[in-house]
């Protein structure tokens, strides 16, 4: 009799255990187990990686060619020099919000597309290098256009910015070489948004 009761209790508590598991689980993202979605976030990680191995490069020649020094001497001038922080909110949340989220990616990539633009016209020697790695972006942002139809969310369309940064008048180099800087950290945000909304 003893035993039987002692097993009941505990069947009991395993139910109630298992109840509330199941009530305290996180939520899991709107894309969980989604094929399509699972082979659009790896192939954009590798194109990502692709990507900042460019920036990189990128970078390093521009600091070899004007002198600079470290980041941290001029990351005081990105606020001056009007280089904008590409807003990724919906892509921090803990249930990610996967609409809102690609559309601030988009949005971020189209705001760089913009200031390649200026930085191929004040610094001409750059132009085929900046060319491609602009080229990349545009390809980043057209995949995750298409995604958005595969995934019958509402296609984003931006219009041109009309105010220029202010390193196209000031510190042209330094602030070329910041752009590229905060990009790489986009390159981030974009790859762990990747993990973190497609699972």
């Amino acid at each position: 009799m003893k035993s039987a009761a002692q097993n009941g209790i505990l069947s009991l508590v395993c139910i109630a255990l298992c109840w509330f598991l199941k009530c305290s689980a996180a939520p899991m993202p709107e894309s969980s187990g989604d094929p399509e979605l699972i082979q659009f976030k790896w192939k954009n990680k590798e194109f990502v990686a692709r990507m900042k191995s460019e920036i990189s490069d990128l970078k390093e020649s521009m600091r070899t060619d004007f002198s600079l020094g470290t980041d941290d001497q001029f990351l005081f001038m990105q606020d001056f020099l009007g280089i904008e922080q590409a807003d990724h909110s919906h892509c921090q949340k803990a249930t990610c919000d996967l609409g809102n989220c690609f559309k601030q990616l988009r949005a971020g990539l189209h705001t760089y597309y913009g200031y390649f633009s200026h930085i191929k016209q004040i610094l001409p020697n750059y132009t085929n290098r900046v060319s491609s790695l602009q080229l990349d972006t545009s390809n980043l942002s057209t995949n995750i256009q298409l995604q958005f139809e595969e995934s019958s969310l509402p296609v984003v369309t931006y219009p041109q910015a009309e105010n220029q940064p202010n390193f196209l008048q000031e510190q042209r180099e330094i602030g070329s070489y910041l752009v590229l800087r905060k990009f790489m950290l986009f390159m981030d945000v974009i790859t762990r948004a990747l993990n973190h909304c497609i699972v």
